[in-house]
């Protein structure tokens, strides 16, 4: 009976460090463990399933160009390149952002979700979400560094390894 509450401590305790700084942005990543990964491959940019908010309060053109910037780094980083189609893999994106309005507190949170597609088939194979408050404030370099520092988290084990862990 006492280990569900130590367990349920711990946890609430591990969410609330999660949660004291400005700066966290929380990542996590899914694949399809029947696809085998190639330590290299090409990947081209699937413009038409990439989503943005219709808003016009935020510069489209300064969101896409920093994520598909940011994004190209972080993979190429793992032998995974851009390149014109026909790639064997098709990367793209959905960019949303939910604003609370309050009495006391305001605050809008940005989610991200990348996702790597098999060309061919269109099947989705890879799969990293990132989710974090806006901060407006920040300078240009200071939202790429943020950027930057959630996909080298969300990308950590990437490729995935169809090896069991040891």
């Amino acid at each position: 009976m006492w280990l569900p509450r130590v367990l349920l401590a711990f946890l609430a305790a591990g969410a609330l460090a999660g949660c004291a700084t400005r700066d966290d942005v929380s990542v996590t990543h899914a694949y399809d463990p029947l696809v085998r990964f190639p330590a290299e491959a090409t990947y081209s940019w699937n413009v038409a399933a990439s989503s943005l908010p219709d808003d016009p309060a935020l510069d489209r053109g300064e969101i896409d160009a920093l994520l598909k910037e940011v994004a190209n780094e972080a993979f190429a980083a793992r032998g995974y390149r851009v390149a014109p189609p026909p790639a064997p893999y098709e990367l793209s994106y959905h960019y949303v952002v939910n604003t609370r309005i309050a009495a006391d507190r305001s605050k809008s949170v940005g989610s991200l979700s990348l996702q790597l597609a098999e060309s061919a088939s269109g099947r989705r194979v890879w799969v990293g979400f990132g989710r974090a408050e806006i901060y407006v404030g920040l300078t240009p370099e200071e939202r790429r560094t943020r950027l930057r520092d959630a996909l080298e988290r969300m990308l950590a084990d990437f490729p995935p390894s169809q090896r069991p862990a040891e």
